[in-house]
């Protein structure tokens, strides 16, 4: 899989296109041995996450920091996308914070966390290290005040919790 860095040239966005995909979450099965590690602890086939930011290019996170990817690189995925449509100045501001916030990678601590402490009221100061479903989760709720998953912190959020997500609908 070729992973792709963001160029801060790739801001510019067109709003026309009737498919409304700014925004959506792409939930990725697993696939691999890395996919079948998580999959054993997180107790899910859902193993990775990202935001769609432009027709089928998805911002994500992992180990190396955050990149983005052509969507039809990844097998298996399910589209979720905000119940209440965002706007386009939502979608601007949703794709923009996610394409400028600063992100170092995964924070293996705050994954290993998310598996065996799940704890709501779990309220850490937020770092600039993610792990996938943790930056989609700061993302929206940074970026337009939406809590997707509003039980868990979003260090705590693990992919399969938006499929439950009662803000977010299949696509």
């Amino acid at each position: 899989m070729e992973i792709h860095h963001i160029d801060m040239d790739f801001l510019t966005c067109n709003f026309n296109n009737s498919r409304n995909m700014i925004g959506n979450i792409i939930l990725q099965k697993r696939s691999g041995i890395v996919g079948w590690i998580i999959s054993i602890f997180t107790r899910s086939d859902y193993v990775h996450v990202g935001i769609e930011i432009e027709d089928a290019k998805v911002v994500h996170v992992d180990f190396w920091g955050k990149h983005t990817i052509d969507l039809y690189e990844w097998d298996e995925i399910v589209v979720l996308t905000p119940k209440t449509p965002l706007l386009p100045s939502e979608q601007w501001t949703l794709r923009d914070h996610a394409v400028k916030e600063p992100v170092y990678g995964y924070s293996l601590w705050n994954a290993i966390k998310s598996v065996f402490w799940k704890n709501p009221n779990d309220e850490k100061e937020m770092r600039r290290r993610y792990h996938c479903s943790g930056f989609v989760s700061a993302m929206y709720r940074k970026s337009l005040g939406i809590d997707l998953v509003p039980d868990r912190a979003d260090d705590a959020t693990q992919p399969q919790d938006f499929l439950t997500s009662p803000v977010l609908k299949m696509k």
